[in-house]
């Protein structure tokens, strides 16, 4: 058998390879935002909660999450099918993050000196960071078992997108809990918990999704 007749009879019927049922995506999924709500529950919600929402600095800051999560989703989505670009998906995340940035470096120089410290540290600056990428964990695990099953060729990168997908979700949840209303915090201390999710994720994405 010469090596022609080999790859031949190797190729012989098969197809592309199969990703994980949705079925069970949707399991992992499911299990891991479970887990968030309870880590959540067990921080307490913000008794205040129904007041903040309906400020226009909560609906922004969810706005700004939502975003940086549909856009580093569909990074992750493009990462994991081989031959695909990343496209403008990591442009949209920098300008998403910039846009925080700005607003939060605006709302510090416009506050009289004396009010700017508690603009950048709130009262939660110690935790916020480390709650975020901690709710973030249970997401980026099923993730990373999800993502194991596909085609990811940078396993790094992609395991950062996760990571950072995670995190945004997780900033989401722990916004129930939260009580700063400053845009200078959630540039700070938000983009931190989420930076340190990606962190994590591009580290077990290194090692856990090579081929």
């Amino acid at each position: 058998m010469n090596t022609d007749e080999l790859i031949a009879l190797l190729a012989h019927d098969a197809g592309p390879a199969q990703g994980p049922a949705p079925r069970q995506v949707g399991g992992r999924l499911a299990v891991a935002l479970a887990v968030c709500v309870v880590m959540v529950l067990y921080l307490g919600l913000n008794p205040k909660l129904s007041e903040f929402a309906s400020t226009s600095v909560f609906s922004l800051k969810m706005v700004w999450l939502f975003a940086l999560l549909v856009f580093s989703a569909a990074l992750v989505y493009r990462m994991v099918h081989p031959g695909r670009q990343m496209g403008n998906a990591p442009w949209a995340i920098g300008l998403a993050l910039l846009a925080m940035g700005g607003q939060g470096m605006s709302q510090l120089l416009q506050a009289p000196v004396p009010q700017r410290s508690a603009l950048a540290l709130g009262t939660s600056w110690q935790v916020c960071t480390l709650n975020i990428a901690f709710i973030a964990l249970p997401v980026l695990a099923a993730l990373m078992w999800t993502l194991r099953d596909m085609a990811p060729t940078r396993p790094g990168l992609t395991g950062a997108a996760s990571g950072l997908l995670a995190g945004a979700l997780a900033a989401m949840f722990y916004s129930l809990h939260c009580t700063e209303n400053s845009f200078t915090f959630f540039a700070l201390w938000y983009s931190g918990g989420m930076g340190l999710s990606a962190v994590v994720g591009a580290v077990l994405g290194a090692r856990f999704l090579r081929w």
